[in-house]
């Protein structure tokens, strides 16, 4: 797709804005007292990249993959990206979110079954997309990005783009994770990114009141 007349919007849910019952459901997979501060890291930090990824495929893959697939190719960006751009403290702390989010939620998939095996399985359900069973999945596929850490450029190969030019590696400090910071995530993303190659058009962002609203779409201009 070509960047002109084009823009990516970027959606993402705000925090204890949401149903009481929704409100509650994140604070138990988040983790109680800490809930705000892993869900402003998981979703207005790592979770901002993911989505970006989905706008990357949009505008410089020739086929897109099944969207089970596409979902683990853009965690697998997004991890790929901190690993080069964020803090070793927030990645660290991203594992942790990860992993205790996934000792607090319920494990939809029968013993045995992989998180994409499962999603293959459900998708299109009703029942795979309540914030349990898709939170499920898709912390399943930051818990195996993470676990391969995969090389920026290989990545964006698989998410087609072409004629990379690789960058140096850089740091890019944001001391206090929430919505004011946003806006500021994803200019320094789209930044680098053009200079690896990556076609992208202008990028907004916009919150939901609901905090399980998360995605990326390409608007007219």
């Amino acid at each position: 797709m070509e960047t002109g007349k084009k823009a990516i919007n970027i959606i993402t849910g705000r925090y204890g804005m949401g149903t009481s019952e929704l409100n509650h459901i994140v604070d138990a997979i988040f983790g109680g007292i800490h809930a705000r501060e892993r869900f402003e890291t998981y979703f207005h930090w790592y979770n901002l990249l993911h989505e970006l990824g989905h706008g990357i495929m949009c505008f410089n893959a020739d086929v897109r993959p099944h969207p089970i697939s596409e979902e683990q190719i853009v965690n697998d960006f997004a991890v790929a990206y901190w690993l080069i751009y964020g803090e070793n403290t927030k990645i660290n702390f991203l594992d942790k979110i990860i992993s205790n989010a996934l000792e607090n939620i319920t494990c939809p998939a029968p013993s045995g079954v992989s998180h994409i095996e499962y999603a293959y399985e459900k998708w299109n359900t009703e029942d795979f997309h309540n914030f349990n069973n898709y939170g499920w999945f898709q912390f399943s596929c930051v818990k195996d990005s993470l676990r391969k850490r995969k090389n920026l450029e290989i990545v964006l190969t698989q998410m087609g783009v072409k004629n990379i030019k690789v960058q140096p590696k850089k740091t890019f400090i944001y001391p206090v994770i929430d919505e004011n910071v946003v806006r500021e995530i994803i200019d320094d993303a789209v930044s680098v990114l053009r200079k690896w190659g990556v076609k992208l058009p202008d990028t907004y962002v916009t919150f939901d009141s609901d905090p399980n609203k998360h995605m990326c779409n390409v608007i007219d201009l």
